[in-house]
């Protein structure tokens, strides 16, 4: 393999034939042959032509995706896909989207890439940054100062629209998207930054000597930043997208984009937004920001991509049924599944399908195999176990309507805090086990050294900033959910041991990361602590820089908040056999109202008291009846 340091292509293997080289390649080792045909088929019906060139326009790409024209993110993921189809060489970019340029946007956007460069997420989430990044004037004054603007910027900007059009039909196509909120790049000659995917890249085609490997082409990836107007049209997009499969008819989810949907998808965007500490003066994500957020934050953030693009994969022009004498297939009417299951009574709760889509680009659940999944991908129904706003704040209401639940399940919390700002707080909690009254000493949400593989709880922010918090594998003193009717429900506290001249139990202490209920379900308290030591959950990376390095503007480390809304959602995977969970978790709920009816009709003769004191020592009735079954005395 060469080592050669030029920075030029040789003239024998212009860079050109490596791009094809490339596309080639992709072709061959992440696509089948079926898949090649079918994208072909859909590449060339929508195409345009000039001479011997087949490319796509901007107007094309967001007609072929069905992007929703509220929310104007087209020009955004144009601009992504002109830079990726240069790929790997980011001088060529913007490019024209021929047919091999956009095989290439197609294997990054949907991750195939991984058969042929083994490179993990990280390099990916950098090839996404400089694709939605612009050049920052401010942040490189020295070399604007330096730089005038082209005589074709100056001509471009003082002809008329009609001799601009004229001019750009002579020219060819102009690949460059427009209108973007920050200027373009200034400094176009400058080297671009190295990239380990570009590498590997250039690596299997043997042709590492192309590319110059110098440390000073790091400058300008620190010289870019994603302007927040932007981003936001990509996330609301992604948010609206995050339950897409590869079958499903793109255009259904625009119909359901209502002014509510609009203002909802625009809430969730902000927190997300929040997560990457974009620049107060500049409205920008700088490089070290979005690389920290979308490896810890919000891993799953563009996963959505992977099945938007993997329409390409199939067109409608091409059906095998009538070569094989078949009925053309029924169109399925159903053309978004269902993951939330409300009762009919619930006319408001936290639990949107917005803030299930932002859940799941942080989110993993554990499927009945043990596996960690994204939440779309695996299947997961949410089913509603308990609501405070339908099932009122008594505990012994919840401990019924709960702790019977036999699997996991999500907790979500919503109120307003107790402070001067009176901001909106969403708190979630992901709990793989069955809940249990913790009321007595043991407590078997204590983690114990045999349980590495184990999967564990999670916490999560949803406002006003996106924030995860994984359960701590290393933690083995601090009780992940601790749940009792007399002192709430407490995640991440630790719990004191029960005083044996005290009846009454004391109340849980904050770790430092941690979520306190109280026992009338009307007040929390979340903390946020990393000077704390380490607790029973992770603390988010981004948010604990922000406290560190800007506590005056950060959120602070410890919120208190009036409780607006509480749910519990049972998490259950149908496997088209048998009973559901739900319906199992309704049956054990009839069973032990029957059961409780049947006790109190015992007939114990006039002797009332002593009626009571024996259901007493039985732990049917009384303190104890929350931690005993009945029974034996």
């Amino acid at each position: 393999m060469g080592q050669s340091q030029s920075a030029e292509p040789t003239t024998e293997v212009p860079i050109e034939q490596l791009s094809h080289q490339l596309a080639l390649r992709f072709a061959s080792k992440c696509f089948s042959s079926l898949e090649i045909v079918h994208y072909k088929d859909n590449f060339k019906s929508l195409a345009d032509h000039q001479d011997d060139l087949e490319y796509w326009k901007e107007d094309t790409l967001c007609r072929f995706l069905a992007l929703p024209e509220p929310l104007h993110a087209g020009p955004v993921v144009y601009q992504m896909c002109t830079y990726l189809g240069a790929f790997p060489f980011p001088r060529l970019a913007p490019c024209i989207l021929t047919r091999e340029n956009m095989l290439k946007v197609i294997t990054i956007m949907t991750g195939r890439y991984k058969k042929v460069l083994r490179r993990g997420d990280q390099d990916k989430a950098k090839l996404l940054f400089r694709s939605l990044a612009v050049f920052d004037r401010a942040a490189s004054t020295a070399l604007s100062t330096k730089e005038k603007p082209s005589m074709d910027h100056v001509i471009r900007e003082q002809l008329p629209e009609d001799m601009l059009e004229q001019r750009e039909a002579a020219e060819g196509p102009r690949t460059h998207p427009s209108g973007f909120a920050i200027d373009e790049p200034l400094n176009d000659d400058e080297d671009e930054d190295d990239d380990d995917l570009a590498l590997a890249a250039l690596d299997s085609l043997d042709a590492i000597e192309v590319f110059k490997h110098d440390q000073k082409t790091d400058r300008k990836i620190h010289h870019a930043m994603i302007p927040v107007e932007n981003f936001k049209k990509l996330v609301m997009l992604l948010l609206l997208m995050s339950g897409i499969d590869p079958l499903t008819p793109l255009g259904s989810y625009g119909e359901s984009l209502n002014e509510e949907r609009l203002q909802a998808l625009s809430a969730s965007a902000d927190s997300i937004i929040a997560a990457f500490d974009p620049g107060p003066e500049t409205k920008g994500i700088r490089y070290p920001n979005f690389v920290k957020t979308v490896t810890t934050t919000l891993p799953e953030l563009f996963d959505p991509f992977n099945n938007l693009f993997e329409h390409f994969l199939f067109s409608k022009n091409i059906n095998l049924n009538k070569h094989r004498n078949l009925p053309d297939p029924v169109p399925n009417q159903d053309t978004k599944q269902s993951f939330i299951y409300r009762s009919p009574e619930d006319d408001t709760t936290i639990f949107t399908d917005t803030l299930l889509s932002q859940l799941s680009m942080t989110l993993k659940v554990s499927n009945p195999s043990g596996t960690l999944m994204n939440i779309f991908p695996s299947g997961a129904h949410f089913n509603r176990l308990y609501s405070s706003s339908s099932d009122g704040t008594s505990l012994s209401s919840f401990s019924r309507q709960v702790t019977s639940w036999q699997s996991g399940s999500l907790l979500l919390v919503s109120g307003t805090t107790l402070d001067d700002a009176n901001q909106v707080i969403t708190l979630g909690a992901y709990l793989p086990g069955r809940w249990h009254d913790s009321t007595s000493n043991s407590n078997p949400n204590i983690p114990s050294s045999h349980d590495q593989s184990a999967p564990r709880p999670s916490l999560v922010q949803l406002h006003p900033r996106q924030a995860l918090f994984p359960g701590n594998p290393y933690n083995r003193t601090l009780s992940w959910l601790h749940f009792s009717t007399r002192t709430g429900i407490a995640l991440g506290c630790v719990i004191p041991q029960r005083s044996r001249t005290s009846a009454a139990p004391q109340p849980p202490i904050l770790g430092p990361v941690s979520l306190l209920i109280d026992s009338d379900i009307s007040t929390a308290t979340f903390q946020h602590d990393g000077s704390a030591g380490s607790g029973a959950f992770v603390t988010d990376p981004g948010l604990e820089t922000a406290q560190t390095h800007h506590p005056d503007t950060a959120q602070a480390k410890k919120i208190q908040f009036d409780i607006d809304a509480l749910e519990v959602w049972g998490i259950s995977f149908p496997t088209g056999t048998g009973e559901d969970e739900i319906t199992k978790q309704k049956n054990r709920l009839a069973w032990e109202e029957a059961e409780a009816a049947r006790r109190r009709g015992v007939n114990f003769g006039g002797d009332k008291d002593g009626a009571r004191a024996l259901l007493e020592m039985a732990g049917l009735v009384g303190d104890q009846s929350n931690q005993r079954s009945g029974g034996s005395v």
